[in-house]
């Protein structure tokens, strides 16, 4: 069957970060003509070696407004991953009138001048949630973060929803638990921990009691995919059901080195929710499954990140 994306025009923002380079890998595999913008101050090491040939890079930043209404008169998408974000809640609190430029008016730039027939994904965060109220969350949890970083992403849900109420935009919102995986950096829990084993030979945690819904990359690219295609016009969770404690991850990061690798508990309190498990069963009723498990994403991982500390011992 031709893949819902074959022939179209797609339009992905944060083309060069973590998700946004595997989502537009996946697009150009399913034969859409894919463009990408990004102003490449989060893009992955690996590039351009994670960009397909068949992928265009425009490098834009999502605030210049005259060149944002430039891009989206000439790719004419029909088809809008906006992805491009702040997405480090640490760099949102260090920098707020940042991650405001960027995460919402920078939506609304990606907005007002989408075609108004296009088909809009706009990537939101599980951390819009705040501190659960229950567990797992489904989506009519209320909204509680209050973070800088989460009430960014509220700003932007808020947006999304005025131009669907008012302008009877086709769109779609995506709350992203916690990807990981290969390309993934900084100072995200995964990356973090697998980094510290392989360079330090220890792993530092500030909290093994928090837990988060990991899904490795190649999940959430099929999930965003099917919501996407689905036409549905709602909020959709994208994670996996599956809660994993920070403990238990660097346990497991810890054995896959034969247990050599100590962890070490630093007491230190987390920014954010103490505790983000998706119920996604209306993903699920879309017909998206987990292709890879928790185990293997992070055994991927683990090789990927080795490669780029080439010294890094077995």
């Amino acid at each position: 069957m031709e893949s819902y994306f074959h022939g179209k025009s797609v339009l992905v923002t944060g083309a060069a970060g973590f998700v946004g380079s595997h989502l537009c890998q996946r697009l150009a595999h399913e034969g859409a003509r894919v463009v990408g913008a990004d102003n490449l101050s989060f893009a992955r090491p690996d590039r351009p070696a994670s960009s397909p040939a068949s992928v265009e890079m425009a490098t834009i930043d999502l605030r210049q407004t005259d060149a944002m209404k430039a891009l989206f008169e000439r790719v004419k998408p029909d088809v809008v991953f906006h992805l491009a974000a702040i997405a480090n809640p640490r760099t949102c609190k260090q920098d707020f009138p940042l991650a405001f430029d960027v995460n919402v008016l920078g939506t609304q730039n990606a907005l007002r001048f989408a075609p108004p027939t296009a088909r809009f994904v706009f990537m939101s965060s599980a951390a819009v949630y705040g501190a659960p109220e229950y567990l797992p969350i489904d989506e009519a949890h209320p909204r509680k973060g209050s973070d800088p970083y989460s009430v960014t992403k509220i700003m932007g849900e808020d947006l999304a929803t005025c131009y669907q109420q008012n302008y009877a935009r086709d769109l779609v919102i995506v709350r992203n638990f916690n990807s990981f995986g290969v390309g993934q950096t900084g100072d995200y829990i995964v990356p973090q921990l697998i980094r510290q084993a392989l360079a330090e030979r220890k792993i530092e945690i500030w909290d093994p009691r928090t837990v988060r819904d990991l899904m490795y990359i190649d999940n959430t690219i099929d999930a965003l995919l099917v919501v996407a295609s689905s036409g549905q016009k709602t909020i959709v969770n994208v994670g996996t059901g599956r809660g994993v404690s920070v403990g238990e991850l660097a346990e497991a990061i810890s054995k896959r080195f034969g247990g050599a690798i100590p962890v070490i508990d630093l007491k230190k309190k987390v920014l954010g929710s103490p505790a983000l498990v998706s119920n996604n069963e209306r993903l699920k009723s879309l017909s998206w499954t987990e292709r890879v498990d928790f185990s293997e994403g992070v055994e991927r991982t683990i090789e990927w990140t080795r490669g780029q500390l080439p010294a890094a011992p077995a």
